[in-house]
This record gives structure tokens, C-alpha cells and sequence, in this order.
């Protein structure tokens, strides 16, 4: 008897992608050694991403909705709480830019053999430009996430295009809706962190293409890599604000009665810091408030300092 491929149900947001859609689902369809379920949703484009869209989705395992404008993160959002929960299956994020090694999701539903605890998947990334020309691996090779808290929570490491997380994580994230659009990616991170079990793939198996239009990070020359001061300055300036006080609150929201005491004291503090001057001080004060490494941890303070955490 053949043995069953692994089923993995991949969720792609797209919006005005039609420069770079088809190779990136041609890659997502090409997967080897899984069985792909590819479930999209269309953040109401205005180019020729719906006619692509509508002929892929004539391929019998494509489903493509049309949706209203609402953000990429609300929209990613959506698209985890439509899944349907498959026992002993997997799920993963798709760009709409990027392009699949083969073997991809073959790699990371191998670090996943646990259906019994929340797992969750991230590798690292070769970073490419908007004509595919490589510009290096977006973590070096010895590159080891923290994955204590709060340093996992305030780091933001974990790519989401490389994300695949099991069918028990899934049922966990949808516990929960937020009311408020915070970065899908980000979350399940945390919930990975917090509630289940995270796992890192220090190979790249996916070709991130970082361009003029890319909604997330750094852009398309050489501060995709290694970016300046003056990079993250203007990042920070133009990139929306309150993103990990918004995380705190949707977790308190949904996920509070699983979370440890000191769990929810430090996530209580974050959320709350802009209306009690008490929790501010704590999060500008307390040693034990902090991130992986002096860097990182300064930028965190900077926020809470200017309510923009």
C-alpha cells in the first residue's frame, strides 16, 4: 500500500501581486513529498492579480476568495480562522513574491512529528532581490532564537512566509479572534512561545524576494541583511506603532486562562503601560523586561519611553 503524503493547507494573501504571483504559486503547487492544499485570499487587488487567481483556482486543489481591501494583516488573519481543522495535518504562509525550494515544506513537516502539543516552524531565508539575484541568508549560520520569555516575545525573530505549525496549533489560534489587525505572523510566534513548542530550521529552503513594493522589512538592496541605524530609524518612523502592546492585549483576550502568572503580569504591562504610569515604569525599570541583547533591548525601551510599543 502507498504511504499517505503529509497534508499541508497553505494560506496566501494577495494584493496587486500579478508581477510575481504565478512563480511563487507554480513553486507552492511543486512541492515534493507533501500533498498541498493551497487556500488564497485576494485583498481586493485592482491589477491583474484576479485574473491569474481565477485560473489557478480551476486546479482542483486551489480555493481563491475575493475579498475587500482590510490589510494584509487582517486579511492573513481571516484566512487562519476560514482553515478547516484537519487532524494530523499542517498549515503554512505564503507571500505572494517569494519563490518555494522543492523541498520546502517536506523539510519543516519533518521537525513537526508532534500532534499533541502546539508546534510551530521557522527557518531561515535566502534574501534575494526583485530580479532574484542572491543576497545573502537573512540569519547566519549559527543563529540561535531566544525562545524565552519575554526576550522571544520582544525579539521578532521567526520569518512568517517560512512558517508551518501543526493542527493543533491551529485549533489553539482559533480560540481567538483579535478585534484589533496585528501581525498574524507574530502571533502565532508568541502563542508558540507561550503555549507549545517552536522550532528553528537554520536552512534556507525558500527564496525571499525583497523588493520596491514589499509590504514587511527592510527592502531590496543590502540592508535586507545587515541594515543601519539610520535603516531601522526609518523603518521604525514609517512602520505602524503599538504592534506589541496590540499582541499583548490579544493574547490576554483569548489565551489568559492558559497562561502562567508571570506570563500575564508581563503581557498586562505591556498592554496597559500608555494608561498606567505604574506599568511604564516597570517596563522601563525592571531588568527582567528585556530582549536578546543591549540592541534590541534599547529599541524596546525607546518604545515604551515614546508610546510606541
Amino acid at each position: 500500500m502507498a504511504e499517505t503524503l503529509p497534508l499541508v493547507t497553505v494560506l496566501l494573501s494577495t494584493y496587486n501581486g500579478a508581477q510575481y504571483l504565478a512563480a511563487q504559486v507554480d513553486s507552492i503547487l511543486a512541492q515534493q513529498g507533501v500533498q498541498v492544499q493551497l487556500r488564497i485570499r485576494d485583498d481586493g487587488s485592482a491589477d491583474e492579480t484576479a485574473q491569474l487567481l481565477h485560473a489557478y483556482a480551476q486546479h482542483e486543489n486551489v480555493t481563491v476568495a475575493y475579498g475587500q481591501n482590510e490589510g494584509w494583516k487582517a486579511s492573513f488573519t481571516d484566512l487562519m480562522h476560514a482553515a478547516p481543522v484537519i487532524p494530523d495535518s499542517f498549515y503554512a504562509f505564503a507571500d505572494q513574491d517569494d519563490v518555494w525550494h522543492p523541498d520546502k515544506l517536506a523539510a519543516a513537516v519533518a521537525k513537526l512529528a508532534d500532534q499533541t502539543t502546539p508546534m510551530v516552524y521557522h527557518g531561515n531565508v535566502a534574501i534575494m532581490d526583485g530580479d532574484m539575484q542572491f543576497l545573502g541568508n537573512r540569519f547566519a549560520a549559527d543563529f540561535d532564537p531566544n525562545q524565552h520569555f519575554p526576550e522571544s516575545f520582544l525579539d521578532g525573530w521567526g520569518v512568517g512566509a517560512t512558517m508551518v505549525f501543526n493542527a493543533t496549533m491551529l485549533r489553539l489560534i482559533q480560540k481567538y479572534h483579535p478585534t484589533q489587525a496585528t501581525n498574524h505572523d507574530a502571533l502565532v510566534m508568541a502563542l508558540g512561545n507561550l503555549l507549545g513548542t517552536v522550532v528553528y530550521d537554520p536552512k534556507a529552503h525558500i527564496s525571499y524576494r525583497r523588493h520596491a513594493g514589499t509590504a514587511t522589512g527592510f527592502g531590496q538592496n543590502a540592508s535586507a541583511i545587515k541594515p543601519t541605524l539610520m535603516d531601522r530609524y526609518r523603518r521604525y518612523s514609517k512602520g505602524p506603532k503599538h504592534q506589541f502592546s496590540v499582541r499583548a492585549a490579544a493574547l490576554l483576550a483569548g489565551w489568559q486562562s492558559q497562561l502562567a502568572p508571570e506570563q500575564i503580569q508581563v503581557l498586562t504591562a505591556v498592554a496597559s503601560y500608555r494608561q498606567h504610569f505604574g506599568a511604564k515604569l516597570r517596563l522601563l525599570f525592571d531588568p527582567r523586561f528585556r530582549a536578546s541583547g543591549a540592541r534590541k533591548t534599547l529599541q524596546v525601551k525607546y518604545r515604551v519611553l515614546m508610546n510606541t510599543l
